[in-house]
């Protein structure tokens, strides 16, 4: 037996880390803007399209709804919004349980939070907008 060709064993890692990841989208609350566009988001939904509400949005919405359960993270709404409000992330499966707080509904969600331990410093180290304050707050 010869072994999975390169091909092969990279097809078994993807489906692997696919296993393991989900995608979900994620709407921007400061880009979304309802009123001002055709809700081309929702138009182009294939969940949509075979009659689901996936995407909820009206011009009288403050922002799009997108349903978790229902989303494929296929990401033809990030490529037909015209304000770039609407993202699609990677998250792993396994971290559900150990979700501490989540922002609202399509938004982010924090997880594992460290432990402060007497005498010892603690850092929180990232980018802006991945919760810091909000960990911090939350400790």
């Amino acid at each position: 037996f010869a072994g999975p060709s390169s091909s092969e064993s990279f097809d078994l890692r993807c489906a692997t880390m696919a296993d393991k990841l989900m995608r979900i989208a994620i709407v921007s609350a400061d880009k979304c803007k309802p009123k001002k566009c055709r809700q081309e988001c929702k138009k182009s939904c294939p969940v949509v399209r075979m009659g689901k509400l996936c995407i909820e949005v009206t011009s009288k919405d403050r922002m799009a709804f997108i349903s978790e359960e229902l989303c494929i993270g296929c990401g033809i709404c990030v490529k037909k919004c015209p304000f770039e409000a609407i993202q699609i992330i990677n998250l792993p499966k396994d971290l559900e349980k150990d979700t501490v707080h989540r922002y609202g509904a399509n938004s982010f969600k924090l997880h594992r939070l460290p432990s402060p331990r007497p005498g010892q410093v603690l850092g929180l180290v990232g980018t802006n907008g991945i919760g810091k304050s909000t960990a911090l707050k939350v400790l």
